[in-house]
């Protein structure tokens, strides 16, 4: 059994309108070709679907029994085509996004006003480092993230933010005059605390580049998350 949906609205529509004339302007075809896909349909049936009388088309036994079930079926149709087409605009669909600890502001804030303009969008935020991102991201489990720049070529970035590495140390060890504050000496005095490598890969390579770009060396106690890295910092650990 083959019929289109073509088919099926020309159906439902003269059914509707119970005049060929009208039914043919509404579909914007003509009589002739309305009356090909309603006997189409009716010989793919093996039923009669309208009786042809004095006062229009008339739907037989048959044909008004079927006539809900078209109809579901062709709005469903609809609703297909109309869900396709927002998919392919980008309005509609689902986006897995991932974002890190450089983007934990940005990330939200820009998702928020995202899903103002486009609210069919179903978009589920993930935190992860920029390392799993990039691993994700190719392998196609992510479709957006918000990371450190990434080393994969087969990756499209668009710059957001401009980071600055900056050295945070308790305000005692710049006293009494923050001008003097010897960075090298204080890297020889104390462990330089940053993030566990595996957690930031990305800004693990720029602070050992930074330092290696400048001869610095030093003891390296690593953290495994920002609250303890914060909390030992104004700690002052090392004194």
């Amino acid at each position: 059994m083959k019929f289109d949906l073509k088919q099926l609205q020309a159906f439902v529509t003269l059914a509707d309108t119970a005049n060929y004339r009208e039914a043919a302007n509404r579909l914007f075809i003509t009589q002739p070709a309305l009356t090909k896909q309603i006997q189409g349909l009716e010989q793919t049936l093996g039923s009669t679907l309208f009786n042809r009388g004095r006062h229009g088309a008339e739907l037989t036994a048959i044909g008004a029994q079927l006539l809900t079930q078209a109809s579901a079926l062709v709005e469903h149709g609809k609703g297909f085509e109309r869900h396709a087409i927002a998919l392919a605009s980008g309005i509609a669909g689902r986006l897995k996004i991932g974002f890190g600890l450089s983007s934990f502001a940005l990330a939200p804030a820009l998702v928020a006003s995202f899903k103002q303009q486009v609210p069919e969008v179903m978009v589920h935020l993930q935190d992860m480092t920029s390392a799993t991102q990039q691993e994700r991201l190719l392998s196609g489990q992510l479709q957006l993230g918000f990371m450190r720049r990434p080393q994969a070529p087969q990756l499209q970035e668009h710059r957001l933010l401009t980071d600055r590495l900056v050295l945070a140390v308790p305000t005692l060890m710049t006293r009494p005059d923050p001008a003097a504050f010897d960075v090298e000496q204080a890297l020889a005095n104390q462990p330089l605390l940053q993030m566990v490598g595996h957690r930031c890969p990305g800004l693990s390579q720029q602070i050992a580049g930074f330092l290696g770009a400048n001869r610095l060396t030093g003891m390296i106690q690593e953290a495994e998350d920002i609250q303890t890295l914060v909390a030992l910092v104004a700690a002052g650990i090392g004194n």
